[in-house]
């Protein structure tokens, strides 16, 4: 009788590997080691005459292993050694935590929720500590999704001023009536009924070049009556001259010329098929009479007609006349004994259609010919425009590259080595528009140093505030930022920052400064290309610069931050 498969036993029911050897506050022994994981024994099980394994490896050998010797019988927890390993000492494996206890507190209150764990984003996979996560994916992930204010769409950060430019709700300014909250989906319906809104003269295609509000546009039309008339005449004569133009003398010849070679082409083409009729009756034996009056009707519009008398200067029609009254034998003879000369006149009579032919058939050739040159002067042209389109690209590419290129040289220009640095923030009102609308809420500045080896650093100003000044002070932070030379340098970041907005008039300065919280993630040496930046949310009150005052000239600031350099 089969024996019915055994279900996992519910001690088994842990499926996480052993602890790391790191979490061990004191020395470790090989008999609190996993022989499968080579990790600490998590929830340890006993094999029959074998070594202790965790439960992850013991369950994985008894039911995924199909050639497993085990067998479910022959193993079993072991409480005694789990006892003893839960109650050893252990400490938290990641950098700058100070947590410590035992290795059971660890598993129930502290594995997998430490403060400074570091995880992968799953957005934009940078690397981020575990107790920033929510202000990463708020504030600074690039991949995060936000909701549109105006309709309430979701879209990626990345792409806010793209949604701008479509958004259907988007608030827009009317530049008539300077009407204000006009959703985008219904300003055209506004300005078409909007009557200070300034539209085009209709006499604009002809050279009007005056915009007029639309309820001024008949006072307008009157007032400029005469002017509209002489452009509109100036118009009507440049199209004249323009279409008289379209037929010059030399295409109306070669239009007559074609008309008169294709009715010429006609005629021989008529004829030869009378001569084929002629041919045809006199093999058939018709009368001499009757092919004779086939012949005389065989005449070319540009030889002279033939004529029962006998003329000198056509003496071949009298010839052939008299040949075809009284031949030497039979008519229609083309054999031995017709006599030459009488065959020469024949051909002659019917050599003017002969020639006729072998000019259209010149033509013919001569206008294939055209055809084909044409046809490679064609693709020589579509050559010529590909490596056009080819070297306009490559220009193009190379314009990116200089654009580049200019960009870092501005930033290694505006660089500084003594930890002292100057920020200028020109147009300073529309950055502050984009601030409020959230188009762009930060601002970064270029990076400066302590020194050529030293500590990489920038800043990053809110224009309408951020977290407690958002929308009624000018926030003003210090960021830490990853620099080749990090890993000669003491953390963490420990020296004091002093961060001014400058009166351009140099009589009273908004200073604040502050000593970095050493404990901070801010100012540990940093694991992805910036840390979050701390400093002053409430640095200057934007009522300061609403009304009069020294810090705006020119619609530009400056902001300053010097880093003391003592100790370094």
């Amino acid at each position: 009788m089969a024996t019915q498969e055994p279900s996992p036993p519910s001690s088994m029911e842990s499926n996480k590997p052993g602890f790391p050897k790191k979490i061990l506050g004191n020395k470790l022994e090989d008999k609190h080691l996993c022989n499968c994981c080579h990790n600490i024994l998590r929830r340890p099980f006993q094999a029959h005459n074998g070594p202790q394994k965790c439960s992850a490896c013991i369950k994985e050998d008894i039911f995924e292993e199909p050639t497993s010797l085990l067998k479910q019988g022959c193993a079993f927890p072991d409480n005694a050694v789990r006892r003893e390993v839960e109650n050893l000492s252990a400490v938290c494996i990641h950098e700058n935590c100070t947590w410590k206890g035992s290795i059971k507190d660890y598993e129930l209150n502290h594995e997998g929720k430490c403060e400074f764990m570091i995880l992968p984003c799953p957005s934009c996979k940078e690397r981020i500590r575990f107790n920033e996560q929510e202000r990463h994916n708020e504030r600074e992930c690039p991949e995060r999704t936000l909701n549109c204010k105006y309709c309430k769409e979701p879209f990626h950060f990345k792409n806010i001023k793209a949604h701008d430019e479509i958004c259907p709700k988007y608030p827009m300014i009317c530049e008539g009536c300077a009407k204000k909250k006009i959703p985008r989906e219904k300003y055209v319906d506004h300005i078409k009924f909007c009557s200070k809104f300034r539209t085009p003269c209709r006499f604009h295609v002809v050279g009007c070049d005056m915009s007029v509000e639309k309820e001024k546009i008949h006072d307008h039309e009157r007032t400029y009556a005469y002017e509209h008339l002489n452009l509109l005449l100036h118009y009507i004569m440049g199209m004249k001259v323009s279409m008289e133009g379209l037929q010059p003398q030399g295409l109306e010849v070669a239009g007559h010329k074609l008309l008169e070679l294709q009715q010429s082409l006609r005629e021989l083409e008529a004829r030869v098929s009378q001569l084929s009729t002629i041919l045809w009756a006199s093999r058939a034996g018709s009368s001499r009479r009757h092919c004779l009056h086939l012949i005389l009707q065989l005449r070319p519009p540009w030889s002279t007609h033939f004529s029962s008398s006998p003329s000198p200067s056509h003496p071949g029609s009298h010839s052939l006349r008299l040949y075809l009254l009284h031949p030497p034998a039979q008519l229609g003879g083309c054999g031995a004994g017709a006599p030459a000369p009488q065959r020469e006149d024949q051909s002659g009579g019917v050599g003017s259609q002969v020639y006729g032919a072998r000019e259209v058939e010149r033509f013919a050739t001569t206008m294939e010919a055209s055809n084909r040159q044409h046809k490679l002067d064609q693709d020589k042209i579509e050559a010529l425009s590909n490596k056009v389109r080819q070297l306009e690209r490559t220009v193009g590419l190379k314009d990116l590259t200089v654009a580049e290129m200019e960009g870092r040289l501005r930033e290694m220009s505006a660089t500084t080595f003594d930890g002292v640095f100057v920020w200028r923030i020109s147009d300073f009102a529309k950055k502050r528009q984009d601030a409020i609308a959230g188009r762009a809420p930060a601002m970064f500045s270029p990076a400066f140093y302590t020194s050529k080896y030293g500590y990489k650093m920038c800043l990053r100003i809110y224009l309408n505030g951020d977290g407690t000044g958002r929308g009624s002070h000018l926030s003003l932070f210090f960021v830490v930022m990853r620099g080749l030379s990090d890993a000669l340098l003491k953390w963490p970041f420990n020296q004091k920052v002093t961060l001014m907005l400058l009166d351009q008039s140099n009589r009273e300065h908004i200073i604040d400064a502050f000593r970095p919280d050493v404990t901070s993630s801010s100012f540990q040496r940093p694991v992805s290309e910036m840390n979050i930046a701390s400093g002053c949310p409430l640095f200057c009150p934007l009522s300061k610069l609403d009304a009069k005052n020294s810090y705006i000239r020119d619609d530009t600031i400056f902001i300053k931050a010097i880093v003391d350099l003592t100790g370094l």
